[in-house]
Formats: C-alpha cells, structure tokens, sequence
C-alpha cells in the first residue's frame, strides 16, 4: 500500500487541483526521507482487519507531518515542530542505529 495524492490532499484539506504537482514531488520527498530516517527499502506495513497490508499507521502520519512541514507550516519554527513529531513517530521503526 502506498501513501496517495488523494490521502494528503484530504489530509491539508486541500480541494483544489493547482498544487498536485508540487504535493506529488513533496509526497516523493516526504517518503523518501522517512525511508532514509527509517534506513529501510519500504515503509513498514502492518496487517489491517482484512488481512490486507497497510502502511504502519504512526509512519503514515509521519509522512503527513513530513509533506505539511514542506507545504504548510507558516513559519520555521512551525516547521521544525513538525518535523520533530514525524521524527518521534518514526524513531520505534528505525534500525541499524549504529554503537
């Protein structure tokens, strides 16, 4: 399962179609940065009532802070805040942490 234009758009309460370019490549971004935070190849997956694969929900929002930090925040300390939160969601799933 993958992060959608459509989810992150619903989630900045976005309703217009002018900044799907621009959240396509800071939803790029955004999961691109988790993964090399997370030092993995995917976003962690957990089974849903379905038995289906969906993406771990805490990494999920992660990725939400992420691109809202890029596209939303209005100052830099807004922005450092929620990094940090994205940051403090991911921390349980990342490895290889090194001595």
């Amino acid at each position: 399962m993958t992060i959608s234009l459509e989810d992150i758009k619903r989630d900045l309460r976005v309703t217009h179609d002018d900044d799907d370019a621009l959240l396509e490549v800071l939803l790029d971004a955004a999961v691109d940065e988790a993964l090399q935070y997370l030092d993995l190849d995917d976003l962690p997956t957990v089974a849903d009532s379905s038995s289906s694969e969906k993406i771990a929900p805490s990494l999920y929002a992660a990725v939400f802070l992420l691109v809202r930090a890029k596209y939303d925040a209005a100052t830099p300390a807004e922005i450092v805040q929620l990094r940090q939160c994205a940051e403090t969601l991911m921390a349980p799933y990342r490895i290889n942490l090194g001595a």
